[in-house]
């Protein structure tokens, strides 16, 4: 009843019908999620499952119209001065990385690098460093943020090849970091999540940023890559509620936002971990790509105040037919044409 296809309902939502129930290519949060599809659309993910009422006075079987929120929230991003004040809980003493690469595995598109860092208190990064074989160096690079299913279902470097595979392919190098927490680095047994309003949450944000930035300051020592074409990838979480990640660091030359969106779940929370509060301080040009039926971060609530914050330069993709993962068919091709913009075109070894 999971993970096959998404499956189509017969009630009515809008202009279109309810889907539910996620599908192979969704995360595995988006079983319990209620979506909506025009009665024309046809993916690979999409199907449905017939069902009757065994006793029923109901003519329909439960076929009735269902009404999804569309009010669009305003969300209101603090001033500039107060904003510096939040930036300062996001500052970190540099360190020695001390990097330790325990393995690279050659594909015949990237050498893949696992490596260790030194972290925040002692408490050691894992990393992932991807370098494409065809790309000259010094290499155009992506820090990419993964979803939430990195904290419970798939280690960070099998989604950063779902997610980035093509990119690496087209010649840009790729960073991610498995912040705490995520697999691989897994939370003790008896660790409780904060709650969104708690100092512990706003202490975590805080860690995860430093963690990452951490790892950007082994990027420097690189001399593979380069660091005036340094781009922020974030997918979902990324794109979310570790948006700030994107505003807390002046390394970044592009930003790309993949099913993007403020979830207002988790809110109330500090100020200095709230995305409003960091969304218009991102200054880069910014891609945001979602899909127009995203059922996690729907466009009218969650992406659109999102987007109504961001400031100039930015552009949209709204996807038609797309969930809140779109297809890597949809999304690849105003991806590089973005980063050939603002980075430049990729520089390939027989250029």
């Amino acid at each position: 009843m999971a993970g096959n296809v998404k499956e189509w309902l017969a009630n009515p939502v809008g202009d279109g019908f309810a889907v539910a129930g996620g599908s192979w290519q969704d995360p595995a949060y988006l079983f319990s999620e209620l979506g909506s599809l025009p009665g024309t659309t046809a993916t690979p993910a999409l199907g449905f499952r017939c069902a009757r009422t065994a006793v029923s006075t109901m003519g329909n079987q439960g076929a009735d119209a269902l009404t999804l929120e569309v009010e669009t929230p305003v969300y209101s991003a603090v001033d500039a001065v107060t904003f510096e004040t939040l930036l300062s809980y996001y500052r970190y003493d540099r360190q020695p990385a001390n990097a330790r690469v325990v393995q690279t595995v050659e594909t015949e598109d990237w050498s893949r690098e696992r490596l260790w860092l030194e972290g925040v208190g002692g408490d050691p990064i894992l990393a992932y460093l991807y370098l494409p074989k065809r790309a000259a160096p010094p290499m155009q690079t992506l820090v990419y943020v993964a979803s939430a299913s990195a904290f419970f279902s798939e280690p960070v470097w099998q989604q950063a090849e779902e997610v980035l595979g093509p990119h690496i392919k087209a010649g840009r190098a790729v960073f991610t970091v498995t912040l705490e927490g995520m697999v691989e680095r897994a939370w003790p047994a008896d660790f409780v999540p904060p709650p969104s309003n708690s100092v512990r949450f706003r202490d975590q944000m805080v860690k995860h940023a430093t963690e990452l930035r951490l790892g950007i300051d082994y990027l420097e020592t690189r001399d593979e890559i380069d660091m005036e074409r340094l781009a922020y990838v974030g997918l979902s979480l990324g794109a979310g509620s570790r948006l700030p990640f994107a505003a807390v660091d002046e390394r970044f030359r592009a930003v790309v936002l993949i099913g993007a969106g403020i979830d207002e779940r988790m809110h109330p929370t500090l100020p200095e971990a709230a995305n409003f509060n960091f969304a218009p301080y991102i200054m880069p040009p910014k891609l945001m790509i979602n899909g127009r039926q995203d059922e996690e971060h729907p466009w009218s609530t969650r992406a659109l105040p999102l987007w109504n914050l961001l400031r100039e330069p930015k552009e949209l993709v709204l996807l038609d037919g797309a969930g809140h993962h779109p297809p890597v068919e949809l999304r690849v091709s105003p991806t590089n044409a973005f980063l050939d913009k603002t980075l430049g075109p990729v520089r390939m070894r027989n250029d």
